[in-house]
């Protein structure tokens, strides 16, 4: 079993780039977060809608993230691209 899991990390390391798994991370603790707030909120109510704070400070990283990230891609990384084809020919 480490082994398959050590092989799907790899697998995932190889196939995604670091912008992607940044995103892919902020979501994996957003849904951690929320089942861990669920359980809380079982036993205290008011620290599992706190830990949900959390889960929305997480929720607004990656929407920022993902925001910077595509204004980025888009004005700057893609002018960059055009510029070097330019310059080779």
């Amino acid at each position: 079993m480490f082994e398959s899991f050590v092989l799907f990390l790899n697998n995932w390391n190889a196939k995604y780039g670091e912008r992607q798994k940044l995103q892919q991370l902020y979501l994996a603790i957003i849904a951690v977060v929320t089942v861990l707030a669920g359980l809380v909120s079982l036993v205290r109510p008011r620290l599992g809608h706190n830990i949900m704070y959390i889960v929305g400070a997480a929720l607004v990283a990656f929407l920022v993230n993902a925001i910077a990230w595509h204004l980025l891609h888009s004005a700057v990384l893609l002018k960059l691209g055009s510029t070097a084809r330019k310059r080779r020919s």
